[in-house]
């Protein structure tokens, strides 16, 4: 992306919201090297001293060095790297599995926020575990992220996953992960359903099962601007940010609009499922990997109804029985005590 074009994206999402995001990602961002990231940085401070404005960058970590994560550690910058601990399995051809260690093991050492996303498909599906243990080794938050029939992914259909053995492959690392208790890594997605459990309601950062629409916008590094960072269809597009006067215009437009009445549409007939006050309709550039934007019951309902139920069921009989909770990891006995101590407090903030 020129850096002209990005000053004017910037310019314009300063005038309409009091913080801000930027996602970098792919193909690889670190192709820009660090020179453009420092000019980026000094847009930000230009246009939104004083204000929240964070920033992650996602790669797959060939092109990390010492610098640039000095440079991200001293300007708040998560790295977030696409890495399946050297069980990629074709997914990610000639990677250097060892520099990428070295340089996440840098990361860590070095105190800069960061986390490690993994792609699953047939391919490592039963890799799962170690690609977790992996992660763990390094004290870092990971997240398990499913291809979906979208974008690339077309081209390979050997690489999708049937929905009822990824659940199940979710359900037995959620399983092992519950009963580690000496874990320091967080895993995406069980903590979101944690959360939703807990507090009986999505997280605004929980992207898939939120209620994204006019939060998130994706530009290309021609200015064109979608809905959603995945892989949108020509259809969606929203128009371009060089012909944009105001982010508001954005969610005018037609390719907006498609979107929005097939969510709509969606999530009519999902309103009487019992898990539907916490997964939204499920998000809808993922359901439309199974063909339709109205319809629900494909693999990302799939995954998420049979995921949500075990996790929700191991939390309702630790409520209940109230065991001792050293045998389970940080995370579920942080949000247990938290909810033991005040067990309205969810209530409290949702009347809110």
């Amino acid at each position: 992306m020129d850096i002209g074009l990005y000053e004017k994206a910037a310019s314009l999402i300063s005038e309409s919201y009091d913080s801000v995001a930027f996602i970098w990602h792919g193909g690889e961002p670190l192709m820009m090297q660090t020179t453009f990231f420092k000019k980026a940085i000094d847009v930000q401070r230009r246009y939104f001293e004083g204000r929240t404005c964070d920033n992650v960058i996602r790669t797959n970590g060939t092109l990390l060095d010492s610098r640039f994560i000095r440079f991200c550690k001293s300007n708040r910058v998560s790295i977030g790297v696409s890495y399946e601990a050297g069980f990629e399995r074709g997914l990610r051809p000639n990677l250097d599995v060892k520099f990428v260690d070295s340089m996440l093991n840098h990361v860590s050492k070095e105190g800069c926020s960061s986390f490690v996303s993994a792609t699953i498909h047939r391919g490592n599906l039963n890799d799962m575990k170690e690609i977790y243990q992996r992660v763990r080794a390094m004290r870092l938050p990971l997240s398990f992220n499913p291809v979906i029939n979208l974008g690339g992914a077309l081209n390979y259909p050997e690489l999708r996953l049937d929905a009822d053995e990824y659940a199940q492959k979710l359900i037995e690392i959620y399983d092992v992960w519950l009963h580690d208790s000496s874990t320091y890594t967080p895993i995406v997605p069980f903590m979101h359903c944690i959360s939703a459990i807990m507090n009986r309601s999505q997280s605004v950062f929980d992207c898939p099962h939120a209620s994204c629409l006019m939060k998130w916008i994706s530009i290309y590094p021609n200015g064109d601007v979608y809905p959603c960072g995945k892989a949108c269809p020509k259809t969606f597009c929203m128009g371009n940010i060089s012909r944009t006067e105001k982010i508001a215009d954005l969610f005018e437009s037609d390719g907006f609009r498609r979107i929005l009445i097939g969510s709509i549409e969606r999530r009519k007939k999902c309103q009487n499922c019992e898990v539907y006050k916490y997964c939204n309709g499920e998000c809808s550039i993922d359901i439309m990997a199974d063909g339709n934007i109205e319809d629900n019951d494909g693999f990302p309902c799939k995954v998420y109804k049979k995921t949500f139920k075990h996790i929700k069921k191991t939390l309702d009989d630790i409520m209940e029985t109230k065991p001792s909770l050293t045998n389970y990891n940080r995370f579920v006995r942080d949000s247990v005590v938290g909810r033991l101590v005040d067990p309205r407090a969810s209530d409290i903030i949702c009347s809110k």
